[in-house]
């Protein structure tokens, strides 16, 4: 009995023994440093540096992109001030990156520096990865899945802030780990280096704010639990950290001392740089300013989470997953993945819950693709964590088969080296751009839309690629462009007005103001209305433009007086007395050229979230403009179709219907036709075919009337195969003819004459 007890108490303890050991083999993989040195690179982390460089640098978008671009572009060009919260290290950063490098336009220049500032991004994903793991296929997996995404990628060359805030982002993660492996006596030292980047990286994008948020305060209670920092220390740090704020100070000397084209504020004003640091404008921790508009928070995530599957795949989701999971087994990685966690998971709901953008249905595509730019600093940590995932999976299966370990890392290595070449092969065509100039073009179109010597009022971020082109490379230098938005704001004639030549301030605010109906979401009003700028250009002789075809919300002052005729690209304002006849319009309309290029008018090229999908439908749309603006002016008389003196305007109006529906229609590669328009542009064609018809049967002539039959009939039989409404289309049909045409059936028929 005796012996049976004594053998049972031997096999426990080996037992414990046994586990105590599996437990130490995990926890020894990494040998804890007692000094993380910052310059102590793996060699094959260099080769990954260059090949991100390499393809990121390849595909550098070779003009400007679409979007904020081109507002960061003048900025950094002309060492002004971009939109809120002004970016000033990344302005400050491409202005003298702008004058060291000799060759390029300044879009270009600065695109070739956020390439740069991408390939860094990803390259401290890999570093980062493999000081966690010591594991190569872990940190190859982790940065290849990261860097060639298409949402990295798109956004990483082109001049654009998501790769800078990347790359802060990787670099806070990453003192996370030099922080951990640090000795105790210096990891105040290391708190303070990361308090000054934490500074730094508010100089950027101020969502970085939450992951300093989680980090700092991480990185104070072990400090204070080791006890491990003095009071002066503290201070310290927090002097590093307003010590990183320091190039907030580019926007006092850019209002004072640049003179540049272009800048967005009062910065002449602690309150003004106050103002703008908050993004008071935009709504201080929100994406609008709408406050109508509330955050979605269980819709936003779900978006984010199907983004994050449809751009690093779902083996990169559940290994993320898995590193939660099995982190407890390794404590040498255990915290770092911990605070990872936490630093994600804070992201995501603070961001979620504020981000108030109305995404409620497919018809705010684009706002889904603004929103979805800032999933980038939540697939950082992913990506890391996907990282640390691997390397867990692969030490635990390692301890238990350890013969076939070397076989398995062989595996591995070639599992991450695939899934990089996959991710590059999927999202290559559609990253590169070195030969897209669709944004630049479409500016171009823009400015050669406008006669000599006069003024643009642009609006949004469509009438930006203009602004640069004018501002930065000096094209159509005899042209005024001006931010209708800005424009009216006190400081606007002080700091911006003396570069223009054309364009008028209608007078001073001290001598006469006269309030306009203020925008819900402005903080002050604008010191005059549309029609005192008009009047004052109308009287001077200069002619004003404006792109797109609407002006500010709030102010209906011009409606009286003053009409917006459409433009090939830009639509002039004209004032009613002086407006032409139709006929005339359309002689003038005739002359104008149609785009009918695939890049520039095909929207079915690019994805519905893209500003390239938006300029695509633009360039379509404006040149339906001409004839649909044509009319609308005939049918404002109720009876204008039957009338037949007005015959040949409507046949002139039909015929530029015609001209720009077979402009806007291509042969596809498998012979067939597609149209690069709308779906409603059928519907009105066909009716004015209509119009036709019916004018040529009071005349009863019978068979030119059914030549215009047949074309109404088929426009509308295409209109309504396209349309996913037939009923409304219907309704919108008898709403335009004033009776109902019954043309829609399962077997449509021509008209019968």
């Amino acid at each position: 009995m005796k012996s049976s007890r004594s053998k049972s108490t031997k096999s426990i303890g080996k037992s414990k023994e046994q586990f105590g050991r599996k437990e130490k083999l995990l926890e020894s993989e990494q040998i804890e440093e007692t000094s993380e040195c910052l310059f102590d690179l793996p060699w094959h982390s260099f080769g990954a540096l260059v090949l991100f460089i390499s393809v990121y640098v390849k595909c550098t978008s070779a003009s400007i992109p679409s979007g904020d671009s081109g507002d960061f572009i003048m900025a950094a060009h002309h060492f002004g001030v971009a939109h809120p919260p002004g970016y000033p290290l990344f302005v400050t950063c491409g202005y003298f990156w702008m004058k060291i490098l000799p060759f390029g336009n300044p879009a270009y220049k600065l695109n070739l520096l956020t390439s740069l500032i991408g390939a860094l991004a990803a390259f401290i994903i890999y570093i980062t990865t493999y000081k966690i793991t010591n594991f190569i296929p872990s940190a190859v997996y982790a940065s290849a899945m990261f860097a060639f995404s298409h949402l990295i990628w798109f956004h990483s060359i082109g001049a654009e802030i998501f790769a800078l805030n990347n790359l802060f982002c990787g670099i806070l993660l990453y003192w996370v780990v030099r922080f951990q492996r640090s000795a105790v006596s210096k990891r105040a030292r290391v708190a303070m280096e990361a308090s000054f980047l934490s500074g730094l990286s508010m100089c950027n994008q101020h969502t970085s704010f939450l992951f300093i948020g989680v980090i700092g305060f991480w990185m104070f209670l072990s400090l204070l639990q080791d006890k491990a920092i003095t009071l002066k220390q503290f201070w310290w740090t927090g002097a590093a950290f307003c010590l990183g704020l320091l190039p907030y100070i580019q926007l006092p000397i850019s209002a004072y001392f640049s003179n540049a084209p272009n800048t967005w504020g009062d910065h002449r004003s602690f309150s003004g740089i106050w103002r703008h640091f908050l993004r008071d404008e935009y709504g201080t921790l929100r994406l609008s300013a709408d406050d109508d508009v509330s955050g979605d928070i269980w819709g936003n995530l779900k978006m984010c989470i199907q983004d994050l599957i449809n751009e690093m795949g779902t083996t990169t989701l559940l290994l993320s997953a898995l590193s939660l999971l099995l982190a407890r087994y390794f404590q040498n990685q255990k915290n770092i993945v911990y605070v990872y966690a936490v630093s994600l998971v804070v992201y995501l709901l603070f961001f979620c819950n504020q981000a108030n953008l109305d995404i409620s249905d497919k018809s705010k595509q684009l706002s889904k693709g603004v929103l979805e730019r800032f999933w980038m600093q939540s697939n950082v940590a992913v990506s890391i964590l996907s990282g640390c995932g691997l390397w867990f999976v692969y030490s635990l299966i390692s301890q238990r088969h350890k013969s076939s370990s070397h076989l398995l890392h062989c595996f591995l290595c070639a599992a991450a080296l695939s899934a990089g070449a996959h991710q590059i092969g999927i999202n290559y065509n559609d990253c590169d751009m070195s030969s897209n100039f669709m944004v630049r073009d479409f500016g171009k179109k823009m400015l050669d839309s406008v006669p000599n010597n006069s003024v643009l009022l642009v609006k949004g971020d469509l009438g930006i690629p203009a602004m640069y082109l004018r501002y930065s490379e000096f094209y159509r230098e005899d042209l005024d462009l001006v931010d209708q938005e800005l424009m009216g704001f006190p400081w606007y004639k002080s700091m911006v007005g003396p570069r223009y030549n054309k364009f008028i301030f209608p007078y001073d605010r001290e001598l006469y103001y006269r309030k306009v109906e203020r925008r819900r979401n402005e903080k002050e009003p604008f010191t005059y209305n549309f029609e005192n700028v008009f009047d004052v250009h109308r009287k001077a002789g200069v002619p004003v433009y404006i792109f797109p075809a609407s002006l500010k919300e709030g102010d209906n002052s011009w409606e009286e007086s003053y009409e917006v005729v459409p433009g090939s690209m830009a639509d002039e304002v004209r004032h009613k007395a002086e407006l032409y006849s139709l006929g005339q319009y359309l002689d003038t309309a005739y002359q104008m050229e149609f785009d009918s290029s695939v890049e520039n008018c095909d929207k079915t090229l690019y994805p519905v979230r893209s500003w390239e999908y938006m300029i695509a439908v633009q360039c379509g749309n404006n040149a339906f403009a001409l004839p649909e603006y044509a009319h609308v002016k005939l049918a404002e008389d109720g009876a204008a179709h039957l009338k037949v003196e007005n015959r040949s305007v409507m046949i002139k109006i039909f015929e530029l219907y015609r001209r720009v529906c077979e402009a806007l229609t291509i042969e596809s590669e498998d012979g067939k036709s597609k149209t690069m328009f709308e779906t409603a542009h059928h519907e009105t064609y066909g009716i004015m075919s209509y119009f036709l018809y019916l004018n040529y049967m009071q005349t009863n002539e019978r068979v030119e009337a059914g030549k215009y039959a047949r074309v109404m009939t088929k426009q509308l039989e295409t209109f309504l195969s396209l349309s996913s409404d037939a009923a409304s289309a219907i309704a919108r049909i008898d709403a335009w003819c004033g009776k109902t045409v019954t043309l829609i059936s399962q077997e449509p028929k021509e008209i019968e004459v």
